[in-house]
């Protein structure tokens, strides 16, 4: 009588939790990269490309966030127009600097509280990790560092935050 075959484990990708029995497509780490200025992409994308370099199959995800503005009905109050082509803008420069460096990615844009925004499209899309930008040395003022990238690495229910700098090591906020 013939043993039966071992039954297969789970095994999990190291430190990203992505399964190994898992298709193609569900193997690869999803990184969120929420953007506000072309430059933010810049270490997200060293960040990624490292991954890629090690072997990991990696998505990245764009998401800019646009604050809330209430429809008054009045023309010329909150025209939103501007805002939104300049968005689009900023997602296809970013875009194209992820296509250059081989990555495949998606855009996102949305409006609303900058940190739940970005805590909820982290959620809603699956994604491991969510990638923002170190501050530079010498008190560089950078709009993901701080309270708010605190508050993100504090406050996420899904995905590990991530502060990736210039060479794309990425490491914890800082408490």
């Amino acid at each position: 009588m013939q043993a039966a075959p071992p039954h297969p484990q789970r095994q999990d990708h190291a430190d990203h939790g992505v399964p190994a029995h898992a298709d193609a497509a569900q193997q690869s780490l999803l990184l969120l990269v929420p953007i506000k200025r072309a430059e933010d992409i810049i270490f997200g994308a060293r960040y990624a490309r490292r991954l890629q370099e090690w072997g990991i199959s990696v998505k990245v995800n764009l998401l800019h966030v646009t604050p809330a503005t209430p429809r008054t009905g009045v023309v010329g109050l909150g025209d939103s127009s501007t805002s939104e082509a300049a968005a689009a803008q900023l997602m296809q420069e970013a875009g194209l600097y992820l296509s250059r460096s081989h990555l495949e990615f998606s855009t996102f844009i949305s409006s609303g509280d900058v940190a739940f925004t970005i805590l909820d499209t982290a959620e809603l899309l699956g994604c491991h990790e969510v990638i923002l930008p170190a501050p530079k040395p010498r008190h560089w003022p950078r709009h993901f560092s701080g309270d708010l990238a605190r508050k993100l690495a504090r406050d996420s229910r899904s995905a590990i935050v991530l502060q990736a700098n210039q060479d794309g090591v990425g490491g914890p906020v800082p408490v």
